[in-house]
């Protein structure tokens, strides 16, 4: 591998692995405080969360991509990212306390008002810390991210423990908002100053990222909201926890490769020929990882939700078994928003956004007033399958990807996950493992499944004549001394 390409592997590595971290940390909490608080308990505090994201959002001004993006040094253009962020803090805080001054119900409005510290928080970190990133020296920002979450872990699980209250979940975000604030200037000492002179330079790249963020908030921070007014704040809970089980197969996989895609890309963005050939074989691996564990998952979600969350949270298995497996075809074209970044293209990302919102939002109200949590998780379906052509004429149109092309590289990871959800059908109907909320049927079913998705999909690869893809990358990586020929191409054709 060239090295470039191994600083990618090293950083996915860290990713991956700070991220499960995080991850597992996160399980173990929803799992106790699922036990310990009631589904209206979490729809307060998402409810509260939702309007703490929405006002950050309409707030937003994305300095940290205009950040990665160049490769400018000087203090002046930091100093000036500082500022824009910490002003930006300042009035998302201002706003919420002014918006906890209006709600009617006490308990969301006294949430909001203790929340309304975290934006500030954001503003102030560091603006150095994310030449980490830019560099792709993910350690640094794996004990920021790990510490930050261990603090917050302790703090949201003691204060559950000692009160059996919602609060244990503010607790938790202000905790690890403050934590991570510190740790930013620790881990990276830096003293900010005020400066406005490389304002117009970061504006040229953020301003539609800014209005992308704001238009992509409202979209996906207004559902527990209109949930909550729709049907009670009981129900914004069990939709809330829906979300928050149902993104956890496919955003542990997917969001790492992401993340890392960005810096990536945009270090080869000027050799379109050589970012065409990565971002579709990027596309292969991004669906042979999503594809299985967002199928796999709503697979097992009635064994997972009694076993792991207790049975007052039984009410969102089927809600699950709709939402993952689209949540798992959604991300196989997740790289599509770090390529057209890169690109430069912001303006077209902000154009989707506004498109995608006008469908969204009108769908979300009207199939939850009609059809209650089913009605709003199928609206999120059918708008997300929208969302998904939108990003194909995005690749096309930036690097022309055909629709006919990204199948292609889709089409193993497909097939296997399609005889792999044959598979465990069949193994259902089996009585030892028939009966949900069955730790044997658990194991069983995800060893099958996972057994089955790997064979297929190595069989086709075999029969292609081994294309490049994701089988040749961990082929490489199990093998690095072995040499794959002139051929292999993707990841490692990066400088």
């Amino acid at each position: 591998m060239t090295g470039q390409a191994k600083r990618i592997a090293r950083g996915a590595g860290w990713l991956y692995g700070y991220r499960w971290a995080e991850r597992l940390l996160d399980m173990v909490a929803i799992v106790v405080l699922a036990r310990i608080l009631a589904p209206e308990d979490f729809g307060l505090v998402a409810i509260a969360a939702s309007v703490v994201a929405i006002v950050e959002g309409v707030s937003a001004f994305d300095v940290e991509k205009a950040l990665i993006r160049t490769r400018d040094e000087h203090r002046s253009l930091y100093d000036t990212a500082w500022t824009l962020s910490a002003l930006r803090g300042l009035l998302a805080t201002a706003v919420m306390l002014a918006v906890a001054a209006f709600l009617s119900d006490a308990r969301i409005a006294a949430v909001l008002a203790a929340l309304a510290a975290t934006p500030l928080l954001k503003g102030l970190s560091n603006p150095r810390f994310v030449a980490y990133e830019r560099d792709l020296v993910y350690s640094k920002l794996a004990v920021l991210t790990v510490g930050a979450k261990l603090v917050a872990f302790g703090v949201t699980l003691a204060v559950a423990v000692v009160y059996r209250s919602y609060w244990a979940l503010v607790a938790g975000m202000l905790v690890g908002a403050l934590a991570s604030w510190i740790l930013s200037y620790v881990l990276r000492p830096y003293r900010p100053r005020l400066s406005s002179s490389r304002f117009s330079e970061i504006f040229a790249f953020s301003g539609w990222m800014s209005l992308t963020s704001m238009v992509t908030t409202l979209w996906t921070e207004t559902d527990k909201i209109i949930v909550g007014r729709l049907l009670g704040v009981a129900d914004a809970g069990l939709y809330f926890m829906t979300q928050r089980i149902g993104v956890l197969p496919t955003r542990e996989l997917v969001s790492p490769l992401q993340r890392i895609l960005f810096p990536s890309f945009s270090e080869i963005v000027d050799d379109r020929a050589r970012l065409r050939r990565v971002v579709c074989e990027s596309i292969n691996v991004l669906g042979s990882l999503s594809l299985p564990a967002g199928c796999g998952f709503a697979l097992v979600a009635a064994d997972v939700v009694p076993l792991a969350l207790g049975e007052k949270w039984l009410p969102i298995v089927p809600l699950l078994t709709v939402l993952v497996p689209f949540l798992g075809l959604r991300a196989t074209l997740s790289m599509t928003l770090p390529c057209v970044m890169a690109l430069g293209r912001t303006r077209m990302l902000f154009a989707v956004s506004a498109v995608y919102a006008l469908v969204h939002v009108p769908a979300f109200i009207a199939g939850t007033a009609w059809f209650g949590l089913m009605g709003a998780v199928g609206s999120v379906v059918v708008a997300g399958l929208f969302y998904t052509y939108l990003n194909v004429r995005m690749l096309r149109r930036t690097l022309g990807l055909s629709a006919a092309e990204i199948l292609r590289q889709l089409r193993r990871p497909l097939a296997a996950a399609a005889l792999m959800v044959a598979a465990v059908l069949a193994l259902a109907t089996v009585p030892p493992f028939s009966a949900p909320g069955s730790w044997l049927a658990l194991v069983v079913k995800v060893a099958a499944g996972g057994a089955v998705f790997c064979a297929v999909q190595y069989g086709i690869w075999r029969l292609e004549g081994r294309p490049a893809g994701i089988e040749q990358r961990l082929r490489q990586v199990l093998s690095p001394r072995r040499d794959f020929g002139a051929g292999d191409r993707g990841f490692s054709d990066l400088p």
